[in-house]
């Protein structure tokens, strides 16, 4: 590794270590990289017993409750969004959301807060509902935005990749293909906002599921 070399994240979910179990929020373990957020009584989040490749999942329950499964990094933000970092995870939706305010989010978040919606900082993609459409969500702390890319999701893995240029322009990419537009590109206007990767499904209330299953996460950003 040479000096000044970019800065690279991978996991994706192999071996004995994972498959003991995500460790609860606030109580991380040396050397893993994850802890679990869970509210109600969600099916949860933990590794799929020899899911090929390495698979990790988060899911809700039919349970009419208030619900929250998420897989994130203990509020350790160690991604400077002022520099120009590139977001990879290849990621299905099993189960996609089901109901009205059910939601899937994954990419880049501030720290944990109860609804993704209410996270002071994220970029990330997001499926809000019944129907699949899929989102390019940003919140820079000036405006919050939920763009649809006019592609829905279906229950397959799908490569999604979110970069961000020197410009501070977001480019959002599903199997290689970009949906972000460079007419009206989502621009990144925070001067100060350090982030962590952050992946979840969510529900305020009733009855609704959401499954999401993630085969890698990637992350890379120059040092300086």
């Amino acid at each position: 590794m040479f000096i000044g070399a970019p800065i690279s994240f991978t996991d994706d979910f192999l071996g004995a270590g994972p498959g003991a179990g995500v460790p609860a929020a606030g109580s991380p373990v040396l050397g893993y990289p994850w802890v679990k957020k869970l509210q109600g009584t969600p099916t949860g989040v933990a590794i799929v017993a020899n899911g090929l490749g390495g698979l990790m999942q988060c899911a809700l329950a039919a349970t009419s409750e208030k619900e929250e499964a998420t897989l994130y990094q203990n509020d350790q933000l160690t991604w400077d969004s002022t520099k120009t970092i590139i977001y990879q995870s290849r990621v299905k939706l099993s189960v996609l959301p089901s109901a009205t305010g059910v939601e899937a989010v994954w990419g880049l978040s501030s720290a944990w807060i109860d609804g993704p919606d209410n996270a002071t900082y994220y970029i990330e993609f997001g499926i809000t509902g019944s129907g699949g459409g899929l989102n390019m969500r940003v919140q820079d702390g000036v405006s919050q935005r939920a763009v649809s890319t006019g592609y829905t999701v279906d229950t397959n893995f799908h490569l999604d990749r979110i970069e961000m240029d020197t410009s501070g322009d977001l480019h959002f990419y599903v199997d290689g293909t970009e949906y972000s537009t460079s007419t009206s590109p989502l621009t990144w206007g925070a001067t100060s906002a350090p982030l962590q990767l952050y992946h979840s499904v969510y529900k305020p209330s009733g009855t609704g599921v959401a499954t999401m299953v993630t085969d890698s996460i990637n992350a890379w950003s120059p040092r300086t």
